[in-house]
């Protein structure tokens, strides 16, 4: 017991104090809000993309007074990322979002973090669900689609054969940049399609994939690798095959995974986004909903600037996509 409280209840006794006018616990130390608690599962720990997300999410949750939790499977798949959804939905955390493996996979999950109170959102790549309350979208994928195309359209001279090797058949972001890819080659009927193959978030997979369609189809003038890990194991074999300034590659990837490449030669241009930059619009974001702020059409975010928010969708909108060449190759993300 305190000083101050045996020395009321000394005079209490006394009749001196009246027991309304006791000082509790509350008057002494203001107590402060418990801050809230985000957490984010990407498709996997380990790779310098999500890395760069979680970078800025701690300096958002640092800046705003939020907590910011990030973890995740070490391998992108779907069970992985929902064991640890499910472990924090029963931790109580106050939001829980992935980059999902899957659109519809996590549903079940979803439901449950809905009965429980616990806000759901998706970042990077986007679930179906009704009951997710925020999506932020790192750039449209039309413009990713297209811009991706158009480089390897241009230096394939826009004829040939094109491979696309992705990460998994599964993923929402993934998925929809193909189907855009897909639309954007009709522009360049010379270009031939090949069927699309898939290499997990492994650099080494894909080389091996690369390796053997280089093998089998001898007028393969270009790559697009849809992962920031696929371009660097698609480079990586035309190295190896001895076709560099033969066979175009880019696709979507982070500076820091594909810069010896771009250096090199073998990559000129690739597509991407500033990834702090997404993980940090996506705490701001989540505490929005959490502290039934409403969004704007368009948002003026401490940091970051004017961000687009489409009601319809529960979308916000990070920005335009980044060419990643040699005179930006430094950023360090």
């Amino acid at each position: 017991m305190k000083r101050w409280q045996r020395a009321a209840l000394t005079l209490l006794a006394s009749g001196i104090m009246s027991a309304a006018l006791i000082p509790t616990a509350s008057y002494a130390a203001t107590a402060k809000p418990k801050p809230y608690t985000i957490a984010f599962v990407p498709k996997l720990v380990g790779i310098p993309y999500f890395s760069a997300m979680n970078k800025g999410g701690l300096a958002a949750a640092k800046r705003f007074g939020a907590k910011w939790i990030y973890e995740g499977p070490t391998t992108a798949s779907v069970s992985g990322q929902a064991e640890y959804v499910s472990s924090l939905i029963n931790q109580h955390v106050n939001a829980v979002g992935v980059s999902a493996n899957s659109p519809t996979a996590l549903d079940p999950l979803i439901k449950k973090a809905h009965q429980k109170h616990v806000m759901f959102y998706a970042s990077d790549s986007d679930v179906s669900s009704p009951l997710n309350q925020l999506w932020v979208e790192q750039a449209r994928s039309r413009a990713i689609g297209f811009d991706a195309v158009d480089i390897v359209a241009q230096e394939m001279h826009f004829k040939g054969q094109l491979a696309i090797i992705s990460a998994g058949p599964t993923a929402t972001n993934l998925n929809t940049w193909i189907k855009y890819m897909k639309i954007r080659l009709k522009k360049y009927p010379k270009i031939h399609l090949l069927p699309i193959q898939y290499a997990g978030e492994s650099i080494t997979q894909a080389t091996t994939i690369a390796s053997r369609m280089i093998a089998a189809y001898p007028h393969l003038k270009g790559f697009i690798g849809v992962a920031s890990t696929i371009p660097p194991g698609e480079a990586q074999a035309v190295i190896e095959a001895g076709k560099k300034g033969k066979i175009a590659v880019t696709g979507v990837s982070d500076p820091n995974t594909i810069r010896a490449y771009v250096n090199d030669g073998v990559i000129t241009k690739a597509v991407l986004w500033n990834p702090v930059k997404l993980g940090y619009l996506t705490v701001w974001g989540v505490l929005h909903v959490l502290e039934h702020r409403p969004f704007h059409p368009i948002n003026n975010v401490p940091g970051l600037g004017k961000v687009r928010y489409f009601a319809k969708r529960k979308m916000l909108l990070l920005g335009p996509p980044l060419i990643i060449d040699k005179a930006n190759i430094k950023l360090n993300f």
